[in-house]
């Protein structure tokens, strides 16, 4: 049994996008000079982004991640019926795409639209909160395949052991 379930950390990936996009559009400052990703920065020798509290990028970056956030919302909602389509298509999807996005990040030295803190830092949450959910997905659905299992070989046995008592 899983600590988390994939439910849990999807709710929780969706409040912290939406908690980034309105950090940015509120006060991007209070995200390019926290320390934690400061010092994130200096030590993976990624060029820090220094974006100005009027610029047209602000909005566009937190109505970004408000809309990632609301397509974590939006799943939610028919969670149940999709959750195999989910495990098996769509976060597998996503965790490639945040590997792409965080190795190209880290090793395109050349193009520092790419080579930055907040690309690196995006495809890093991404992979972290994907490769969570991966696991306690295929891990629930491990456990429904097992009591599926269970229940048949239960049913298979008490229709030998009615079939024994007929005989």
């Amino acid at each position: 049994m899983a600590l988390f379930t994939s439910d849990f950390i999807i709710k929780c990936r969706a409040a912290t996008y939406i908690f980034l996009s309105i950090l940015c559009f509120k006060n991007i400052s209070a995200i390019t000079t926290n320390n934690s990703l400061v010092t994130f920065s200096i030590a993976m020798r990624l060029p820090q982004v220094v974006i100005n509290e009027n610029s047209i990028i602000v909005g566009i970056l937190s109505i970004f991640l408000f809309n990632i956030g609301l397509l974590d919302v939006l799943s939610l909602i028919h969670y149940g019926k999709i959750k195999a389509h989910f495990y098996k298509d769509f976060v597998l999807l996503r965790l490639t795409s945040a590997f792409v996005i965080t190795f190209i990040s880290y090793f395109n030295k050349v193009n520092v639209k790419w080579h930055n803190n907040f690309v690196f830092l995006y495809g890093f949450i991404e992979l972290w909160f994907n490769f969570i959910i991966y696991n306690c997905l295929k891990e629930e659905l491990n456990d429904v395949n097992i009591k599926t299992k269970r229940k048949y070989e239960d049913k298979v046995l008490n229709e030998q052991i009615d079939n024994d008592e007929e005989d």
